[in-house]
């Protein structure tokens, strides 16, 4: 909560602060000020801009010479610590609905999320990131411990490697600062959590800090049989050895057990269920179990300032993911009470499904990533260069049981299912994937003058991969050498004003075939992508508005032809995407966004994908959300928002479309100090309407799914700082 005062006082702080000599950079600021009334009020807002609720324009993604998102050449939206807890954020998902260009991808209850940026999923390897570093997508990364959440939009190989032209998304952990609060929370569904933030500084020049978060939390969904519980700790741990040099230690570990959530399918292949309880469990077993999900996600950076104009850093990260999925799992409907005229690998036209027994332990995804990087400034002649140099080495690998996948029974979408006997057959534990990336990043910014810069270099990528089947046999052996560029143009007409034009391609890592294919399980090639943008950013006092303007192509579209699931066609997305974030004059936060999106798959064998908007992308995407400061109660700040999505079709032949939403959300938050210490009171009412709505038509591993949307739900949480 900032605290605001009286222009009057200060104008008198700045004044008593101007006189220390010290703090002398103060003085010619107010010396124009003496001569700008106007002057002095922007000066009052700046002094609380690093305080709005909704925006920070400082990122933390490396690959940029610049920090401030109005001068980054990229399409790039921030979501505060202060946005998160207003929202009560829980994982990625409700995190993600404050970008327009984001949509839900498969992300069921009590599995890890699957998300659709620009029309392109992203991919679980790659497209995630840890204060830069790669970590595992297949986990719920929790937020207790984030400071912000960093989303960008667009090609990313100088950011992850090998990731989904899409963007990729960059957690930024708390560090160490004197805090001591503990938050409690519960929710209108019966679920609740209790967690902590501990930090300070040790030592006697204060050179040690420390930040602790620990949490626990009872999950209790919208969905019946599905209660699950988490545990999550965090160390952060900064070292100030010298004036040059800094050590910066992260680990974080969370357990989460939840029974998974499975998503209807569509009836007979041709028709969108309707008349179905949210509540009900598809396919439920009492013998099935929630899956379990550990992680682990560990990170050190050194870095060593060489002189005033370079610095250097090394890095070295772990991210392990392990799951163990038990499920009773409904998909197609190929028994005898099943009524259909297509393939069968869809519930039928009565809603009758087959439930499987599905287990898959010990499914484990490790990357381990080792960076060495130099950061400088130079200068020939009248050009001044920004240069960013990293090397990277990155191992993945992928190990994994040969998993069961038996047909025990079939249900009812209308009616609750009746115990059937599972079965007892695991197959082997093989090592489906070993891959290693070397990699040189080179950018450089070189300004000519005050108006005009380029952003020119790329990635040198070396890429030895292996595939290997349940047999243990190596199926695929990838080893080549690619260049990624990434060029940009950049002009400022004005001071707060930026455009820009830029060109990149990229590299992404290839899915697995479903285990129905004649190729299951197999891990395809990789994809490559290219994009060219035009973005415009402007910059007013304490709010960003900005335009990008893209066409994005990917090739190695995955198609299944006669069940073989193989490499084919390309996918081409054109869209236009409008931001405003930030302060809106002084008591009105905001943060809006507009994704207009046109995909079509081209050149590929299977016509009936081809020509058409692609599955589960809407052409037209909205979210809003706003924080009001009421004026006459201090400390009380009103909360809304809004998403909507236009149709979108259901499946890759374009003949079911699910209908457009519109979803409103209400809250308020409110800064109080009782018996000495600061309170922080929030309550949330997401789906005020109760709207039901299917938030998710995607594909997952070749079958098409629909996800219903959350029901109205209502979030308490009280926050306790002493």
């Amino acid at each position: 909560m900032v605290k605001r005062y009286p222009f009057s006082r200060l104008q008198q702080a700045l004044l008593a602060v101007s006189s220390c000599s010290s703090l002398g950079l103060f003085t010619p600021i107010l010396a124009h000020a003496e001569d700008d009334t106007q002057q002095l009020a922007t000066i009052t807002i700046k002094a609380e801009a690093q305080h709005t609720a909704y925006y920070q324009p400082q990122v933390n993604l490396s690959g940029f010479t610049q920090k401030n998102i109005a001068a980054i050449p990229a399409s790039i939206s921030t979501v505060t610590a202060e946005r998160i807890a207003d929202q009560h954020a829980k994982t990625l998902t409700d995190v993600v609905k404050n970008d327009a260009a984001v949509g839900d991808g498969y992300a069921a209850i009590g599995y890890y999320p699957n998300f659709v940026m620009r029309g392109f999923a992203l991919n679980l390897g790659s497209s995630y990131l840890l204060n830069g570093n790669l970590i595992r997508g297949q986990q719920n990364v929790a937020l207790e411990n984030k400071e912000q959440v960093e989303i960008l939009k667009g090609i990313s190989a100088i950011q992850s490697s090998m990731s989904t032209p899409g963007g990729v998304v960059n957690y930024v952990t708390k560090r160490p600062k004197e805090i001591h609060s503990v938050t409690v929370e519960a929710d209108s569904h019966g679920g609740n959590r209790v967690a902590t933030d501990f930090g300070g500084f040790l030592g006697e020049d204060q050179q040690f800090g420390y930040r602790v978060n620990i949490a626990k939390e009872e999950m209790h969904p919208y969905v019946e049989h599905a209660n699950g519980q988490r545990l999550f700790g965090s160390l952060a741990l900064d070292w100030k050895i010298s004036d040059r040099s800094k050590l910066e230690f992260d680990i974080e570990s969370q357990r989460q057990r939840q029974r998974s959530v499975p998503g209807y399918q569509l009836l007979d292949g041709t028709t969108v269920p309707s008349g179905v309880s949210s509540s009900r469990l598809l396919g439920y077993q009492s013998w099935s179990k929630p899956v379990t999900d550990e992680s682990l996600n560990t990170g050190l950076k050194y870095r060593y300032k060489i002189n005033d104009n370079w610095t250097a850093n090394l890095i070295a990260s772990q991210s392990r993911a392990v799951v163990d999925d038990y499920s009773s799992f409904p998909w197609g409907c190929y028994s005898s009470i099943c009524q259909y005229s297509g393939l069968g690998n869809t519930f039928d036209q009565n809603g009758n499904y087959d439930i499987y027994d599905y287990r898959n332990p010990n499914d484990t995804y490790i990357t381990n990533q080792f960076k060495a990087g130099l950061n400088g400034q130079f200068n020939t002649g009248t050009w001044q260069h920004t240069v960013s140099l990293e090397l990277s080495q990155t191992y993945k690998r992928h190990a994994q049981y040969n998993a069961i996948n038996t047909l025990v029974g079939t249900g009812n979408i209308y009616t609750n299912s009746v115990t059937y006997s599972p079965t007892t057959t695991l197959g082997n534990h093989y090592k489906s994937l070993d891959s290693q990336q070397t990699a040189l990043n080179l950018l450089d910014q070189v300004e000519f003058n005050t108006a005009w810069s380029i952003l020119a270099g790329g990635k040198l990528l070396h890429l030895n991969e292996d595939a290997y089947n349940a047999s243990g046999n190596n199926i695929r052996d990838t080893n080549f050498n690619r260049f990624l560029p990434q060029f940009a143009v950049m002009y400022q007409p004005w001071e707060k004003t930026h455009i820009y034009a830029s060109y990149a391609k990229g590299l992404s890592d290839g899915g697995q075939a479903p285990w129905f294919a004649n190729n299951p399980s197999v891990t395809l090639a990789p994809k490559h992508s290219a994009q060219y943008e035009l973005g415009f950013k402007q910059q007013w006092q304490d709010l960003l508005f900005s335009a990008a303007l893209f066409d994005l192509k990917q090739d190695n579209q995955h198609t299944n032809t006669s069940n073989d699931f193989v490499k084919d066609g390309e996918q081409h997305n054109l869209g236009l995407e409008l931001g405003l974030q930030g302060r809106i004059g002084q008591n009105l936060d905001m943060t809006s966004t507009l994704a207009l999106t046109r995909s079509r798959l081209k050149d590929i064998q299977s016509s009936e994908y081809d020509g058409h908007q692609t599955q589960n992308v809407p052409t037209v995407r909205l979210a809003s959300y706003i924080s009001y400061q009421v004026p006459q109660v201090e400390g009380l700040r009103l909360l809304a928002g809004i998403q909507y999505s236009s149709s979108k079709y259901a499946n890759k032949s374009a003949t079911v479309k699910v209908p457009s939403y519109t979803v409103f959300n209400l809250g308020s938050a409110y800064n109080f100090r009782a018996y000495g210490y600061e309170n922080t009171l929030r309550l949330n009412v997401d789906n005020v309407f109760n709207k039901k709505y299917w938030r998710d038509v995607g594909s997952f591993f070749g079958d098409d799914y629909l996800f219903l949307g959350t029901p109205r739900t209502a979030q308490l949480s009280w926050t306790v700082n002493f």
